[in-house]
């Protein structure tokens, strides 16, 4: 808004005519009329008469009115050439602060996109583990197998001594976990120790895995498109 607008608009608001307010500000009605019809160049004395007459801050009535206004017609006024400075810093400041906002959303929109499709952070899949007892000192992993085991060099005759030996000590124990441990692993029992071995898996859907993918490229989208936008302004 330019100057001449804003004071014709506060002194319609006002009720006053322009000889009211000529006198209220201790100026020519002549000139307050050039003013209001943007023929004069009036000094920062005048405006803050002006802005006193309408009991305003004399800073909030060159707030009111647009940059380009007062970069190309107001810009000889040292208080206002200041203001201006003032302004043009805050507005560097928060299209700098834009810009590195923007540059933070798309790398948390990378790497939301990429976490997504992370079995590590989101696995995909469930397994089941399975041991059937508590395992000696001396026994290998595979010791409640119900088949010969090849690494012991059994009989056929060993194998059936050593299934019946296990029954009184079965004591089966199911791990459902979504981490991947191999074929098989061993959990310690004190002096004893028991072996899990893979009996199931499949596969399972993870609602945080396509939030975590949709949040992403939301940040990616939002945050280039604030880049941009803020790029042309700077420049």
């Amino acid at each position: 808004m330019k100057l001449g607008e804003k004071i014709k608009q506060l002194r319609n608001e006002a009720g006053l005519t322009q000889p009211e307010l000529a006198e209220k500000a201790q100026i020519e009605q002549s000139y307050l009329s050039k003013l209001e019809n943007e023929k004069g160049s009036p000094s920062f004395e005048v405006i803050s008469k002006i802005a006193t007459a309408f009991d305003i801050e004399v800073m909030m009535l060159i707030d009111s009115l647009s940059m380009s206004y007062l970069q190309e017609n107001l810009n000889h006024l040292p208080e206002i050439a200041i203001k201006l400075e003032a302004r043009r810093e805050a507005k560097s400041l928060r299209m700098r602060k834009n810009y590195i906002y923007s540059a933070l959303a798309i790398v948390f929109g990378v790497a939301l996109v990429i976490l997504s499709n992370s079995n590590t952070i989101f696995p995909n899949a469930v397994y089941q583990y399975k041991s059937m007892g508590l395992i000696n000192n001396g026994e290998v992993n595979r010791h409640f197998q119900t088949h010969r085991i090849n690494e012991l060099g059994e009989t056929r005759e060993q194998t059936s001594e050593r299934i019946l030996k296990n029954i009184p000590r079965l004591e089966e124990e199911l791990v459902l976990t979504r981490s991947y441990r191999g074929e098989g692993y061993v959990e310690g029992y004190g002096v004893k120790r028991r072996y899990f071995e893979i009996i199931d898996s499949r596969e399972i859907e993870s609602p945080m895995r396509d939030l975590s993918k949709v949040i992403g490229f939301i940040l990616l989208l939002g945050g280039g498109f604030s880049m941009v936008f803020t790029f042309k302004l700077i420049n």
